[in-house]
């Protein structure tokens, strides 16, 4: 069975030392990053696209979204520091 968590950034190193604890214990098979699934090159089965698209369309509806002035704002910023 799959899941998709949203972790914040700044508890990543907690939320890791969490699923190398189960995985140890052996209740986690195994887990990846969304970060690992988009890679140059690399093909995505049908599922796998169908769940992010499912997703990110729940993520919207639950207003978990940002406009376009939103994103540049924050590139903005990120380039500042």
């Amino acid at each position: 069975m799959t899941y998709h968590i949203n972790v914040r950034r700044t508890n990543l190193k907690e939320f890791l030392q969490i699923i190398n604890s189960l995985r140890s214990l052996g209740v986690i098979e195994s887990f990846e990053s969304t970060k690992d699934l988009v890679r140059e090159g690399e093909p995505l089965d049908e599922e796998t696209l169908l769940n992010i698209l499912n997703n990110s369309q729940e993520e919207i509806k639950d207003g978990k979204s940002f406009s376009i002035d939103e994103v540049k704002n924050q590139i903005a910023n990120w380039k500042k520091k």
